[in-house]
């Protein structure tokens, strides 16, 4: 055997080793959709997403549940954060006046719809609860100290949001999930709709009508488009 034929074996060798080297990693990945790569991940479903996102609304829980105690052992129930309509002593209530309540009765009620809403929410995007969330905490602050005719503290303004965004979210993007989710709110909390109205003196339903319109537009926001079906 020549140099020219021991040449052009290492060649085909290593054209060949090259090649099997090659093969896994083009095994490993699906073939591009109109030049779009994709992803091998499986996508999460609703079960899996709320079991991520169980633990979150409680998180958040902390530090109310931790203002109250603090406020009721060393303070007497004198340590709050409302906000006050209208007033400079009433900005920081913009931001803190969602967490901050009038005893535990008032703090469990919000926290027992809090979390329902919250994983009714998760089980369908975690980006939608945030976003929900954070205009009902936030925005919530800002148009109650804004409008409101007296000062009020609490989370039920947040819950209210939610409680909106759920409601209607399903019937924006008729998918069968969101669609669920709003009928079942609609047939077990429907209730909470009388918590707009003035309906009892001590309840600032003020709060919780802002709150609704909120989650209202937030599901406006944040909907997705129904697919249409094309010919």
């Amino acid at each position: 055997m020549d140099d020219f034929e021991l040449q052009a074996k290492l060649k085909q060798l290593e054209t060949e080793v090259d090649g099997q080297a090659a093969t896994p990693s083009t095994q490993s990945q699906r073939p591009p959709v109109d030049g779009k790569p994709t992803s091998t991940r499986p996508a999460r479903s609703w079960g899996q997403r709320l079991k991520r996102n169980a633990l979150l609304p409680f998180w958040i829980l902390a530090i109310p549940w931790a203002q109250e105690i603090i406020d009721q052992v060393f303070f007497g129930g004198q340590w709050n954060f409302p906000v006050h309509p209208r007033s400079l002593d009433g900005v920081p209530g913009i931001f803190l006046s969602a967490f901050s309540h009038g005893g535990f009765g008032h703090l469990i009620g919000n926290s027992i719809a809090f979390v329902l809403f919250s994983w009714l929410i998760l089980a369908k995007s975690r980006r939608d609860y945030w976003i929900v969330f954070l205009i009902g905490w936030l925005g919530g602050g800002f148009a109650t100290w804004l409008l409101a005719p007296s000062s009020a503290h609490g989370l039920s303004g947040v819950v209210y949001t939610l409680f909106g965004y759920l409601l209607c979210i399903g019937w924006l993007e008729r998918r069968i999930i969101p669609l669920l989710i709003s009928v079942f709110v609609l047939i077990n909390y429907s209730t909470f709709i009388f918590g707009i109205f003035p309906t009892h003196p001590m309840v600032a339903w003020w709060g919780h009508l802002i709150g609704f319109v909120l989650g209202i537009f937030a599901a406006y926001g944040v909907y997705r488009e129904p697919k249409r079906l094309t010919d």
